[in-house]
């Protein structure tokens, strides 16, 4: 085997979250995910000593999600709830490393405060087991983005959506915060 490749916490972080975003988008599937994942981590040393948050992706999350994923892929009739459990690893480790703390950790601190940057319907099985699906519908309408005033655009046909085919009322930011100036 040839020797391994040094990897460091940037280049580890946006491994991940390409790899997540690979999967949100349906690009690759779970099982591609995984195997991707540890051929990425036998192929690198991974350096990351002084990082806490990508040392707990990288070592408790990832590795945790993938197990159980892997684990559950001969039950027959649980797929549903496979992909679920999946799609909330990955947002706990993608959140975990954009704000230092988990998606659920998140949803806590709400339970206890009030307070959260999400509506809170963001936190239930129902939105969760749809978000990845929304989210390329989403992307389908609307392309990538990137223009001024684009999160305007990008919440109004995600409310349409999560409505119209799945049923859910989704409150945006706009929604929730009136007068707030988001651009």
């Amino acid at each position: 085997m040839a020797e391994k490749e040094w990897a460091v916490g940037d280049k580890i972080s946006d491994f991940i979250n390409g790899l997540i975003d690979d999967y949100k988008f349906g690009r690759i599937n779970g099982r591609d995910f995984c195997e991707a994942w540890k051929e990425y981590t036998e192929t690198h040393r991974l350096s990351y000593s002084r990082d806490e948050k990508l040392r707990r992706a990288v070592e408790e999350i990832l590795p945790e999600t993938c197990e159980a994923y892997m684990a559950s892929e001969a039950e027959a009739g649980k797929e549903k709830k496979r992909e679920l459990e999946f799609w909330k690893g990955l947002k706990d480790c993608k959140h975990l490393l954009s704000y230092g703390w988990t998606f659920f950790e998140e949803y806590e601190r709400y339970l206890k405060t009030g307070n959260c940057r999400y509506d809170p319907v963001e936190f239930t099985d129902e939105f969760l087991a749809v978000e990845p699906e929304v989210e390329r519908l989403v992307r389908e309408e609307t392309g990538e983005g990137g223009w001024t005033g684009f999160c305007h655009t990008y919440w109004a046909v995600r409310k349409r959506i999560l409505k119209e085919r799945f049923g859910i009322e989704w409150k945006s930011i706009d929604d929730r915060f009136p007068g707030l100036l988001i651009d």
